[in-house]
């Protein structure tokens, strides 16, 4: 693989564990002032689909953004993979790192804890970006999203296993790159299997099929982003979920579902623009 796809970011994160009472959260920590902005990954993802993101940014804050339990280089607790369990998860790490108070960026179903985090939590933030959440998920989406989980968790390479990253077909040859480096791991038999817990991913996939639509009572500064080519985040869907958050904002970024890494860049100035105007 080239040596260039591996170049250094200007603005290199801090790697942490951070111990809570039930389990061990693994975060990435980029220092910056202000009201820290914390990143919520999508499901059967980790905190390393925000590096680009983050790298491009312009915005003087910190950046925190964890890896959710059962997935990444947090621990993979058994059982616990609801709503509930998410939520508690980071009201936990916030108290842990000493943060009142934060601007929320969620993606995928990063963005539907990011609006249940808003709802039940105002006090804790002060402003709110869904990036294509996974709002009443199509079941069949679902299925087969969850199919896949399973299907394609282990391969025989590292090779093999980054041609076969879903979503990827947008992404650039450094971003393939980089997120393959942190996303696998060797098993014991020699074969690399995804840097997840099979069962919470798939409970967690299931879950999204579930309407939440009566739980969203969001009144901080809201902006809404679609990715134009995502067929899971529809603009009907946009337009409703809009209509319930008082004076939000949308937008639409030229992207798939994963905004931040098929468009870091154009994501990037989205949420500066956005945060800066506060």
């Amino acid at each position: 693989m080239p040596s260039e796809l591996f170049v250094p970011f200007q603005r290199p994160a801090l790697s942490r564990q951070v111990p809570l009472a039930q389990l061990s959260l693994h975060c990435l920590d980029w220092s910056g002032s202000g009201v820290p902005v914390l990143l919520l990954h999508p499901n059967r993802t980790n905190a390393r689909v925000w590096d680009f993101v983050v790298e491009h940014t312009t915005l003087p804050n910190r950046f925190i953004a964890p890896d959710a339990r059962g997935h990444g280089l947090s621990d993979y607790p058994a059982n616990g993979y609801g709503y509930k369990d998410y939520l508690d998860d980071l009201c936990a790490l916030l108290d842990a790192l000493q943060v009142p108070r934060v601007h929320v960026v969620g993606a995928a179903t990063g963005g539907n804890l990011a609006l249940l985090l808003a709802s039940e939590n105002p006090q804790r933030v002060a402003s709110l970006t869904v990036v294509d959440p996974g709002l009443s998920l199509d079941p069949q989406i679902s299925a087969n999203v969850r199919a896949q989980m399973l299907r394609e968790f282990r391969f025989a390479s590292l090779a093999e296993a980054r041609d076969r990253m879903p979503f990827s077909d947008r992404w650039s040859d450094a971003m393939k790159a980089h997120y393959s480096q942190h996303s696998f791991r060797a098993s014991v038999d020699g074969v690399v299997e995804w840097r997840y817990y099979p069962p919470g991913v798939v409970e967690t996939e299931h879950l999204l099929e579930e309407p939440i639509w009566d739980r969203i009572h969001v009144r901080c500064p809201t902006l809404v982003l679609r990715g134009s080519h995502s067929a899971v985040f529809a603009t009907d869907k946009m337009a409703r979920l809009c209509a319930l958050i008082p004076g939000s904002q949308y937008a639409e970024v030229d992207a798939d579902h994963r905004v931040s890494q098929d468009n870091p860049r154009a994501l990037a100035a989205l949420i500066d623009g956005f945060i800066a105007s506060l």
